[in-house]
């Protein structure tokens, strides 16, 4: 069965793309080629423009992959149902903490749903945020379909069916397609929602510390990891999936690059809205280290620091309120950098030096995600350097662990993605699979469990080295002396 066949019907088509697709097929394409150029103003088209069978609406498994992509996105992409997450117990609770109104008027729960949500749960436009009226349940039913991520389709649509449709033209010729394909293009794709924006598209992404004291997750993207666990709606052998294949290492490595720029940017843009407007939260609370502040401080866990050292016993964090640390760890060494560590913390607060800060971060950061583009990548030097940082201290925080776990982790699939390594790869994600275990939310928690704080409570940094020494010392005692 097809997606037409079943009615999926997001947006309301142009009536001439209607008639292009489904009755005067050519000459329609034509009349509307000769008059689309690169000056039109952005057009969202609706994703039913993609779903006819002989588009991207075929059954799943039949045909090339393009052929049944949005087939395969709705039936197993999670981003198909981000609409449906809206309408849940747990999404009506995270609303009504922001706005108690919500309650019990399905307007309120809407007008919050449009103002704070549906940015990133819907495939929106401004209009659509700043709309008072209810959610229209179609809407709300489509997720995040495709222009979400491929970009307002209006200009390009047709375009994108010609034989000269190749290369990267397609993503800056100014008609609006835009870049998943490239490592750098799908991060700045992804981030927009998984860390967030204040500007992109003309609309505010924020998942700001308002949202998740209600009960939203916090942000940890991870492109690799994300990229794993979606289920292509593409040619996962194809040409354009060589670099994501080629080297995890580089996919990691350049993607955290790109994380921590967008962060540094929505910092800047969350403090230039505070300039502008005293209503907007500051200082913000989500740009730093959530554990610093939400952890247990009861008199038998809690204990002074020694004055030779720089952290506290705390395990899960330090309570140093690092900016933005799940993205500077291994990039941007804070706790080395009194005088920037300063700059950025909530306490001095100063939003103008916080904004010219975060923009310069952002586009060193830029560069830096350029120029690993281009570096060779070596596993073996990447766990020696870990397992000699182990060695000396145990982690600082969860973040620092987390973050060391997935450069072990990105080395590990390197090795196995090479043919005469294969089985070494695989043998350390595989012990790698106890250093995750550690590193888990609640991980003794039933879904029906409830918690007030979400966290990785179990976690012991004491732990973290020696469970790695045991990985690469007793598991692998001759991997390391590879090349």
């Amino acid at each position: 069965m097809t997606l037409n066949a079943v009615g999926v019907k997001p947006f309301p088509s142009p009536p001439l793309l209607v008639v292009g697709w489904w009755g005067a097929g050519i000459l329609a394409i034509a009349l509307w080629t000769s008059t689309t150029n690169a000056a039109e103003p952005i057009r969202w088209v609706g994703s039913d423009s993609c779903a006819t069978s002989t588009c991207h609406g075929n059954v799943e498994g039949r045909g090339p992959a393009w052929n049944h992509a949005m087939s395969t996105w709705m039936a197993n992409d999670p981003h198909a149902g981000a609409g449906d997450v809206l309408r849940s117990q747990l999404s009506r609770r995270i609303v009504s903490r922001l706005n108690p109104a919500a309650s019990q008027s399905p307007d309120e729960l809407d007008r919050t749903l449009r103002k704070r949500c549906i940015s990133c749960h819907l495939t929106a436009t401004p209009q659509d945020c700043d709309d008072d009226a209810l959610l229209p349940p179609d809407f709300v039913a489509a997720g995040v379909s495709c222009e979400a991520c491929h970009g307002p389709a209006g200009q390009w649509l047709t375009a994108h069916t010609g034989r000269d449709w190749v290369g990267d033209s397609r993503f800056s010729n100014g008609l609006g397609m835009r870049d998943t394909e490239s490592i750098i293009g799908r991060s700045d794709t992804c981030v927009r929602c998984h860390i967030g924006s204040r500007s992109e598209d003309s609309m505010v992404r924020d998942m700001n510390h308002d949202l998740i004291a209600a009960g939203h997750p916090a942000l940890r993207f991870d492109l690799l990891i994300y990229n794993q666990n979606l289920p292509p709606h593409w040619d996962p052998q194809g040409e354009p999936e060589r670099p994501f294949m080629e080297s995890p290492m580089r996919v990691r490595s350049v993607s955290r690059a790109i994380n921590l720029a967008t962060a540094a940017t929505l910092s800047a843009q969350r403090a230039t809205a505070f300039v502008a407007d005293h209503s907007v939260p500051w200082p913000e609370f989500a740009d730093y280290d959530c554990f610093a502040c939400h952890q247990s401080l009861s008199i038998e866990e809690f204990k002074l620091p020694p004055r030779d050292r720089t952290k506290s016993p705390l395990h899960v964090s330090d309570g140093l309120p690092v900016w933005n640390s799940w993205h500077t760890v291994r990039q941007l060494e804070l706790r080395d950098s009194p005088d920037l560590l300063q700059k950025l913390s909530p306490h001095q607060s100063d939003p103008p030096q916080i904004a010219k800060s975060g923009l310069s971060l952002a586009q060193k950061y830029r560069q830096v995600a350029k120029s690993k583009l281009t570096e060779t990548a070596k596993p073996y030097d990447s766990i020696r350097d870990v397992l000699r940082l182990i060695r000396t201290r145990q982690p600082v925080d969860w973040h620092e662990a987390a973050i060391l776990y997935l450069d072990l982790d990105a080395a590990g699939r390197q090795i196995a993605s090479q043919d005469d390594s294969a089985d070494a790869g695989r043998e350390i994600l595989l012990g790698l699979e106890d250093v995750e275990r550690m590193l888990r939310f609640d991980p003794d928690r039933s879904v029906d469990q409830p918690s007030v704080i979400h966290s990785p409570a179990a976690f012991d940094p004491a732990m973290f080295g020696p469970t790695l020494d045991k990985i690469f010392t007793d598991k692998l005692p001759t991997n390391l002396e590879s090349p």
